[in-house]
């Protein structure tokens, strides 16, 4: 950020924050604050700019916690006529599983307000109704919150970032390919955590321009479904068929240095970290 020429201010997204922004006398704030309670928790940083008159980049405050609540995200991409597996919330596991998913196993539990895959582990993948009640609660009683039930959609995983505002420039997609060839593949925490032994990225990604036009089509009809602006990252699982699934945006990517997936796909693309930065602060 210095090095596009402007003076850097470190702030915290803390209780103290509502004070010390106003005395801050920023210009803008580069919001990459993800909080640390409540499903509302990455709205606080973009809520609290709008009551000062502070611009920021990202998202504003309803996407943001539209785009964490999963359940409430895949509603409006379904009003949208946008493709995500079929779902269901369950606030205690005891309830009856809704027509369309019922019978139709393997199922996928998370936590329906988490990030970086928190909170999905290998047995995630539930094979029948005793397995899947059995994780709900656990995972209703580990987070407190309502677990999301979703159809798990065999077959290539892809990841497509976004850079702009009502027309986003779409990068090149990025496929994570899972070294297992058997069983459930699932990118879970763990293998994030220790992703070297488990995946490759290949980016961009190896597809016919039939598969990449589709990614790049559902990608940008999610952003501005969910009203993204400046950055996002769209999760997509491929069917055998062709067909792609949203299974998740991400309004508030990680920029990591060398590390994020958003940063290994603006290098592909030719964007270098300094470059995406830019490109990021030009549209706050």
């Amino acid at each position: 950020i210095e090095s596009w020429g402007h003076d850097v201010v470190p702030l915290e997204a803390t209780p103290e924050l509502p004070h010390r922004l106003p005395e801050a006398h920023v210009d803008l704030v580069f919001n990459i604050a993800e909080g640390l309670v409540g499903r509302n928790r990455e709205a606080q940083v973009p809520a609290l700019c709008e009551l000062v008159g502070v611009p920021y980049t990202g998202s504003d405050a309803a996407t943001l916690a539209v785009a964490l609540d999963k359940a409430l995200a895949k509603r409006i991409m379904r009003q949208h006529g946008i493709s995500t597996p079929e779902f269901q919330l369950m606030h205690t596991g005891k309830e009856k599983l809704l027509p369309e998913l019922a019978g139709r196993y393997p199922l996928i539990v998370k936590p329906n307000a988490e990030g970086s895959s928190k909170g999905i582990v290998a047995t995630s993948v539930v094979e029948n109704e005793e397995q899947l009640r059995a994780v709900v609660r656990e995972l209703v009683e580990k987070y407190r919150q309502p677990a999301l039930v979703e159809e798990y959609v065999a077959g290539r995983e892809f990841t497509v970032g976004l850079l702009g505002d009502r027309r986003p420039r779409v990068l090149p997609p990025m496929e994570i390919v899972f070294f297992a060839k058997d069983g459930h593949t699932v990118y879970d925490f763990d293998v994030k955590k220790d992703w070297e032994k488990h995946v490759r990225y290949d980016c961009p990604a190896k597809t016919t321009p039939a598969e990449q036009k589709a990614l790049e089509r559902i990608a940008r009809e999610t952003f501005v479904a969910l009203g993204c602006r400046d950055v996002a990252r769209v999760d997509i699982r491929m069917s055998a068929s062709g067909q792609p699934y949203v299974l998740e945006v991400n309004p508030l990517p990680g920029l990591t240095p060398d590390y994020s997936d958003l940063v290994m796909i603006a290098k592909a693309a030719g964007l270098d970290y300094r470059t995406l930065i830019g490109e990021i602060l030009a549209g706050g």
